[in-house]
């Protein structure tokens, strides 16, 4: 029997997104369903042979990697099944945490539709057909960040304009693009068409000064729902971006783009690690932490020639799970507290200790601090950036330290008790629910740590897919 790989990880979800949005007064069995099919899915991608054929018992399927819908290809190969498993899995995990209150009903099932329609988009062909898919991905996205009731939110507003800009300009940049190769260098249409690009994806990734949206996403909206956003449609667009270094020499071969990328990606660090530094509001302070590590993942292009991809692809999953633990830290915590502001959580470590070390813990590992999870790639990043350029180093240093500030002044309001002239005693407050993910997590966090080499290597399998980057 022959069938297609895009069956198996786009049409399926998106059945079975069907079956759950159906089921959504049936709270959980909605997430058991979605949380089989996001991991199995994953562990699927993981464990699938290399020349696309699965025997069960007499039974042998042979998988084709393309699959034709109105006159387009998408496909599916085996090169990019590693960061299939990755989003798929992530997507589990974040259903998981759906089962908090006030979680929006329609997140389990625009969970995997989203997941379904990137995955889509990573192999669609012609592959500018991507900005088409991931522009209905944001346009069915804004449901689950939606509280409901209400005049919309100015955050989702603006989210969906600047996201929505993007979509014209990739575009009409891949129709320039189309005549480049045969032009001369110095012909108008090479920096019209890098100019395009450059923006569409500046828009698309909330860089400055199109970043305002993200901080003000975070405050409104649900951690839970805002931490799977800002993983997957970054990690997703990247791995798009990837595609037009690929495909068109003369974006490699552009004089001063690893430069140009880099202070961007400074830029990033330091805004987003200086203004975390000072917020009072836990949920825009995560939201601003979002900006780092898109300079981070900036930084890392700019690297290209030092080892930069390798590095951006393992900087995917520890994002991920980072990303995690912190939205889950405060999705729970914002069910125990009246607010997420440094006054309202004062002293709530010694009622739920174990969801404020996960916060903690989770703040120090985004931050790269050594045996947390993201510090070998950070400290990478940060020594290759000092080497490119002492001063891209010193801000990019100067910008990180920025969650680390943050995260001191938190831990200290955390442990403070709200009557300092009232002793309360520590008590475990949590419900097992809330605090064996969290160990859990922190435990996976101190192993990717202490051991990245023997976790992380099969992610960087993507980067075969991209055939002229190596």
């Amino acid at each position: 029997m022959t069938l297609n790989t895009p069956l198996l990880w786009v049409l399926f979800p998106l059945v079975i997104a069907a079956i759950v949005g159906a089921l959504y007064q049936r709270k959980a069995l909605s997430i058991i369903l979605t949380v089989i099919t996001a991991f199995g899915l994953a562990l699927l991608a993981a464990l699938f042979p290399e020349n696309l054929t699965l025997s069960i018992g007499p039974l042998r399927l042979v998988f084709s990697e393309n699959l034709a819908i109105l006159g387009r290809q998408i496909t599916v190969k085996y090169e990019i099944l590693p960061f299939i498993s990755l989003i798929y899995a992530m997507t589990g995990l974040w259903t998981l945490s759906s089962w908090f209150p006030n979680t929006p009903v329609a997140f389990r099932p625009i969970s995997l539709v989203l997941t379904a329609l990137l995955t889509a988009a990573a192999g669609v062909e012609p592959f500018l057909y991507a900005a088409v898919l991931i522009q209905i991905a944001i346009l069915v996205s804004v449901p689950m960040l939606s509280q409901g009731g209400g005049a919309t939110d100015r955050g989702i507003l603006r989210y969906l304009t600047l996201q929505t800009l993007a979509m014209p300009l990739i575009l009409l940049a891949g129709w320039l693009l189309t005549g480049v190769e045969t032009l001369p260098a110095d012909s108008p249409l090479v920096g019209q068409s890098t100019i395009l690009l450059g923006l569409g994806f500046a828009l698309w990734l909330g860089i400055f000064p199109f970043h305002s949206w993200i901080p003000m996403v975070a405050q409104r909206s649900r951690p839970n729902v805002v931490g799977f956003l800002v993983f997957l449609f970054p990690t997703t667009i990247l791995v798009f971006s990837l595609n037009f270094f690929n495909r068109y020499t003369f974006l490699r071969n552009l004089p001063n783009l690893a430069e140009t990328l880099q202070l961007f990606g400074v830029v990033m660090i330091v805004i987003g690690g200086l203004w975390t530094a000072f917020q009072t509001d836990l949920k825009r302070a995560f939201g601003f932490s979002v900006l780092t590590e898109s300079g981070f993942s900036l930084a890392a292009l700019g690297l290209i020639s030092q080892g930069g991809l390798n590095w951006l692809m393992l900087l995917f999953p520890l994002r991920a799970l980072g990303f995690w633990l912190w939205s889950f830290a405060l999705t729970a915590l914002e069910n125990h507290a009246e607010e997420l502001t440094f006054e309202s959580v004062r002293g709530i470590a010694r009622r739920f200790p174990i969801l404020s070390a996960g916060l903690i813990l989770a703040q120090f590992s985004i931050a790269g601090m050594p045996l947390l999870a993201s510090f070998p790639i950070k400290l990478a990043l940060l020594s290759a950036t000092l080497n490119a350029g002492t001063a891209f180093g010193v801000w990019s240093f100067i910008g990180n330290l920025g969650l680390f500030l943050f995260t001191l002044r938190l831990l200290f309001s955390l442990l403070t008790p709200q009557d300092e002239n009232t002793f309360e005693k520590w008590r475990l407050s949590e419900k097992s629910n809330e605090y064996l993910p969290v160990l859990i997590m922190i435990l996976i966090l101190v192993l990717l740590g202490l051991f990245p080499n023997n976790f992380m290597d099969g992610i960087l399998n993507t980067l075969t897919a991209f055939t002229q980057l190596q």
